[in-house]
């Protein structure tokens, strides 16, 4: 069944600073919190601006919408000086999800996130959890620059999951990056286990991990790509990477993708 997209207001209920230049963003929006799935995403209309704003879907609690987001340019320096009760044209929920249809108690998940590219995995996390699955099953790994800019661990801790850290200084969790938590956590699992990978972040982040697990059938790869979108819709073609099946479109074909069908 697919889920109807729609154009509407969402109200801001709170909007707060969690990390360095970064924020969470709540909103009233009803439709979204009821249809969106772990990897949907958003499109922000803001004052001044022709181009929307992509953004993933970050948390659903009830009616709200939680959006996590990084103060990166003009746009979202606007978004972060909203108030509470304005409202944000919107559009979503948009894209497609991760899929989770091969899930079994014997399947171990981890979820790999590189600094903001945190944002779906929180509502992936609790997705997965709802599964009632084996509670080992789901792991995360968080990497960053420092330990300043780690974000949702306590979040995913609330989930019920087990988090593991790293960071370029080494400030906190392993000095080095989330690539290299993940091949510990690769060496220690047994070779028959199943293991599904779930990422977001920067793309050289996707390569590493690819270059990891290609050889290795047990191991799926899907990963959700951060591209600069127009329309958000699929009409404008201004969000296309390049697969092997041909250049596809980040919000109409995506944003989650198979890693070995982009690598």
């Amino acid at each position: 069944m697919s889920i109807k997209v729609k154009q509407l207001n969402a109200k801001i209920k709170k909007i707060q600073k969690v990390g360095k230049d970064t924020f969470l963003l709540k909103l009233y929006c009803p439709h979204i919190a009821k249809n969106a799935l772990a990897g949907s995403f958003i499109h922000l209309r803001l004052k001044s601006f022709i181009l929307r704003r992509p953004f993933s879907v970050h948390r659903i609690e009830g009616e709200n919408v939680y959006i996590l987001f990084k103060v990166r340019g003009k746009g979202t320096n606007q978004l972060a000086k909203l108030k509470t009760n304005q409202t944000l044209d919107v559009i979503g929920p948009l894209g497609n999800a991760f899929n989770l249809s091969k899930q079994t108690k014997k399947t171990v998940n981890i979820l790999i996130a590189g600094g903001i590219g945190v944002a779906p995995l929180v509502l992936l996390a609790k997705t997965i959890k709802k599964a009632k699955l084996d509670k080992k099953t789901v792991k995360v790994l968080l990497g960053a620059q420092t330990k300043a800019e780690i974000l949702s661990e306590a979040d995913f801790k609330k989930i019920g999951v087990k988090v593991d850290l790293a960071t370029d200084d080494g400030s906190k969790g392993i000095k080095g990056t989330v690539v290299d938590l993940l091949k510990k956590e690769l060496k220690a699992l047994s070779l028959d286990t199943k293991i599904n990978i779930y990422a977001c972040g920067p793309e050289v982040m996707f390569a590493a991990i690819h270059k990891v697990i290609k050889n290795n059938k047990k191991v799926s790869a899907q990963a959700s790509f951060e591209q600069h979108m127009g329309c958000g819709l699929g009409f404008c073609c201004g969000c296309v990477i390049e697969t092997k099946d041909g250049y596809k479109k980040v919000c109409k074909d995506g944003p989650v993708f198979d890693l070995k069908e982009v690598f």
